[in-house]
């Protein structure tokens, strides 16, 4: 008797060998608690109904196979994956046909099945496959007990929450535990219906499903034996008609193609006289910006540059950078923004794999890149531009005739071309505007490639939605190598607008960022979430001014928080806030969101929809359309999209697909790398990057529904969730700031996390920061998290001397709340875990209780907590006690 039941376990164990991630529906809400149950109903027809009947006849196959069929299809097109697990109940199989104790119209035991779906399989393949991975007839059942042993789940988590019942009679029991439970009757008339745990899965999902369990059971029934099981879609006609086509006509006249310059010439000569750039007391009208530009294009044309080359800009943020971009365009080249925080290395390296001629720098940075020139034999030129104190002198050489830096010429970008010089060769549409480094996943950057006609598609997009005009001005704060600053330069100028020039200085203090704002006619900011951020403890503390500028806010890039637009409305009354999104790969930005009233339901500000003349596509591994509803892979289509990687062809055409979906010669799609879903409205869901997708004790685990849940509780204000470590190693940590006013405690946060969130989905570890961690381009850090972590955190200093003054004593716990950690005389703010944006936390909480006018940089320049309170001293404007 023991090696039968050794016997029976061995069967059931090898069946479910290997299984280690559970079945998982792409929709439904994580609730941790079963709610009510719900039953949908749908009835076959009878040509329908008579259809399975031939159909299985015709194979050799029982109908509930079929039926068995259309559920493992329905699961995997709802997100499910290949490798399902889900309960069965059929007709001759356990005893099902028999009802519990041979009672007619109570519902056999379920027994689990494991089906691996290949949709290149034909039917007549997967159906045999399929009777193969049913039950055993003749072996027993596992017993609850061996039933939770299957697989490698674990132990906590059921094996199958998911379950189908064919039955040859009615059949009234449901196991309550079950997410969904799909029944088909064949008696007459097969009906269809689904019972689910309304607090787990929506009606509206629940009913969808019902409608396309119904369309692939009736495809099936119609289906040559030799079509491949992946061609039987869900979707109806209609239905793929609206998804592919309807949300995407974007489609606009372009019979007015121009470069990016040309607007922008085209408006100097409207407005010649108007201003069109500032940084203080440094200005340019329209007409002085484009004959500096006309200078800069010509002496790169005296120089051979022109359409097909790139020039490298190497430039700190001034009213010149601006001349330097205009006029590489107006010469017919390509511009390359190389950030002047770059180390030599990198410098260097992006230098060479441009082949650039020329580089038009700052003066400051010349004789930095003459002593790059020795491994860069293509650079011949070296062009400054902006300021004349201190500038270098035009010369040809000032090395030694046998050193490389011999080749290289250094003059000032602006001086008169000789008159026999070669004019500027204009450029196309189809020619290339500028490259944009990103970060590549190999470590390498790649240069995305962008042409004209596809950036000046979304300048008129911009201007002419948004009405933006002479009137608007801009606060231009992003870097040169972050692509929503071709929008701010260009776009605002082609507009007939200014464009206010941000300093490094301004850059590094939110404060004097919000007084541009509140004492600038500034009307435009444009900036990924978290740069806007930066300012969020400022806002809290100051009234809001009665006549802000302000008038549109865009963000785009990364996550927004859901409390950010009204906490923008509540600072800049009047303002509209939009959402937009896209790549670099698509041309700066290719959907959009009007933000209106935001429901504390969203999971994030929604993506929204296609701008003009772009498309957008939700699709499965094997670029099917997603159901409304289920996650996708995000793909870009129609005009919008750059041509390609600097000198990657094989990357290029891994990322840029042929578009199966437009009847359009040479169409292309990019693969984005975000994951997304459709609203039943058209408006799209971002649910964040494919690797922002982890696996977890076999779960897979979308990061933004943790973060959805944190921003959910009281007194949050913004939140990321991030996986430290792989493998066995990975735990999940949840990183909360506190909304203005309000405290945190982490146990607390935890155990509300509980309350809504499944045991799997709960962070082990919630930390409480001042301030999110960001990249210079304004973008959430997620390697800095684990450096404001408690526990991966860095060590603070041993214990010091206690405050010797009620200063002190004040400073150091204002530093103990923002930083979580005690503080004394001897501490060191860095050392403690602070960054940036809680140093910019921390002073505006010391300004509003000390009082007092303490300025950044006194805490960047003297981190130790009793050097700092020395250095403060004389910005107080009263004395604790």
């Amino acid at each position: 008797m023991r090696r039968d039941a050794l016997e029976v376990e061995k069967h059931w164990r090898d069946r479910f060998a290997g299984f280690g991630e559970p079945t998982v529906l792409g929709v439904g809400n994580p609730a941790s608690h079963a709610g009510s149950r719900a039953v949908h109903e749908a009835a076959l027809s009878e040509a329908e109904s008579a259809g399975l009947g031939v159909q299985a006849g015709r194979l050799g196959v029982d109908v509930s196979l079929l039926a068995l069929a259309a559920w493992s299809l329905l699961l995997t097109r709802y997100g499910a994956g290949d490798d399902l697990v889900f309960g069965t109940s059929l007709p001759g199989v356990g005893g099902a046909g028999a009802g519990k104790d041979g009672v007619p119209g109570h519902a056999a035991p379920l027994l689990p099945v494991r089906v691996k779906v290949d949709p290149r399989q034909c039917v007549r393949t997967f159906l045999t496959t399929l009777a193969g991975s049913l039950p055993d007839p003749h072996q027993p059942a596992p017993t609850p007990e061996g039933l939770r042993s299957l697989g490698e789940l674990p132990q906590d988590v059921p094996l199958f929450d998911k379950a189908i019942r064919v039955s040859d009679g009615p059949v009234t029991d449901t196991d309550t535990a079950l997410l969904l439970q799909a029944t088909v009757s064949l008696v007459g008339q097969a009906t269809l219906s689904i019972d689910h745990d309304t607090a787990r899965l929506d009606e509206a999902d629940a009913l969808r499903m019902l409608r396309h369990f119904r369309r692939i059971l009736s495809s099936l029934a119609d289906a040559a034996s030799d079509t491949p099981v992946g061609e039987i879609d869900p979707l109806s006609p209609a239905e793929l008609r609206q998804i592919l086509h309807e949300w995407n006509d974007t489609a606009t006249d372009r019979t007015d193609p121009a470069c990016i310059h040309e607007l922008v010439e085209r408006q100097a000569a409207r407005t010649p006289d108007a201003l069109a750039v500032v940084q203080g007391e440094h200005r340019l009208t329209y007409a002085e910006l484009d004959r500096e530009a006309g200078l800069v294009a010509a002496g790169l044309a005296a120089r051979g540059v022109g359409p097909g080359d790139f020039v490298a800009l190497h430039l700190e943020r001034t009213v010149h950078s601006v001349v330097a971009l205009l006029g590489v365009l107006k010469s017919g080249a390509a511009y390359a923004p190389i950030e002047y925080s770059l180390p030599a290395g990198r410098v260097r390296h992006l230098l060479h794999s441009l082949r650039a001629p020329v580089v038009v720098c700052s003066p400051d940075r010349v004789e930095f890149l003459r002593e790059l020139c020795a491994e860069l034999p293509r650079l011949r030129h070296i062009l400054w531009i902006g300021g004349t104190a201190g500038a270098p002198k035009p010369t040809e050489s000032t090395a030694p005739p046998e050193t490389p830096a011999h080749r290289v010429s250094v003059a000032p970008a602006t001086a008169p071309a000789p008159a026999d010089a070669p004019g500027p060769r204009r450029a196309s549409p189809d020619d290339l505007a500028y490259v944009i480094f990103t970060s590549g996943s190999t470590g390498t950057p790649k240069g995305v490639l962008l042409t004209h006609a596809p950036v000046v598609n979304l300048i008129r997009w911009v201007n002419s939605t948004f009405g933006v005009g002479p009137h608007d001005r801009v606060l231009f704060l992003t870097a040169f190598g972050f692509d929503l600053s071709v929008y701010d330069v260009f776009g605002l100028l082609a507009a007939g607008g200014v464009v206010r020039v941000a300093s490094e200085d301004e850059l590094r203090d939110p404060q004097r960022l919000l007084s541009v704002l509140d004492e600038e006619p500034i009307t435009f900011w444009d900036s990924a979430p978290a740069a806007l951020q930066q300012l969020e403890p400022l806002l809290a503390l100051r009234e809001p001014p009665h006549s802000a500028a302000l008038r549109l806010v865009f963000l785009s890039g990364d996550w927004i928080p859901v409390a950010l637009p009204d906490t923008l409305r509540t600072a800049f009354p009047g303002a509209e806030v939009v959402s937009l999104g896209g790549a670099t790969e698509a041309a700066i930005w290719s959907n959009f969101h009007r933000v209106g009233t935001v429901d504390p339901r969203w999971s994030s500000i929604p993506y929204g929809r296609p701008i003009n003349n772009a498309r957008y596509y939700l699709l499965d591994r094997e670029l099917r359309p997603a159901p409304v509803g289920v996650p996708g892979d995000l793909y870009i289509g129609g005009h919008c999209l750059a041509s390609g990687y600097h000198a990657d062809p094989a990357l290029t055409a891994r990322k840029f697909l042929p578009d199966p979906f437009v009847d359009e010669p040479g169409a292309r799609m990019y693969h984005t790398g975000d994951r997304a879903r459709f609203w039943a409205d058209g408006t799209m869901e971002f649910l964040g990057r494919t690797d922002s997708q982890v696996k977890l004790r076999g779960f897979r685990v979308e990061l933004g529904e943790v973060e959805a849940a944190l921003h959910a509780c009281d007194g949050v204000g913004t939140a990321v969730a991030h996986v430290h470590g792989t493998a066995e190693s990975a735990r999940l940590a949840a990183y909360a700031v506190p909304a203005p006013g309000s405290r945190l405690d982490p146990r607390e946060l935890r155990e509300r996390l509980t309350e809504t969130l499944p045991a799997f989905m709960v962070p082990g570890e919630v930390v409480i920061l001042g301030a999110l961690p960001v990249t210079r381009n304004g973008k959430l850090d997620r390697h800095a998290l684990a450096a404001s972590g408690h526990a991966a955190g860095p060590a603070s200093d041993p214990p010091g001397a206690e405050p010797a003054t009620p200063v002190e004593a004040a400073v150091a716990k204002v530093w103990a709340e923002i930083l979580g950690r005690p503080a004394d005389a001897d501490s060191h703010f860095f050392a403690l875990g602070g960054q940036s944006l809680l140093a910019v936390r921390t002073i505006a909480r010391l300004n509003a209780t000390l009082p007092a006018g303490i300025p950044l940089r006194t805490l960047m320049d003297h981190p130790r907590l009793r050097d700092f309170v020395r250095e403060a001293e004389p910005f107080l404007s009263g004395r604790t006690s």
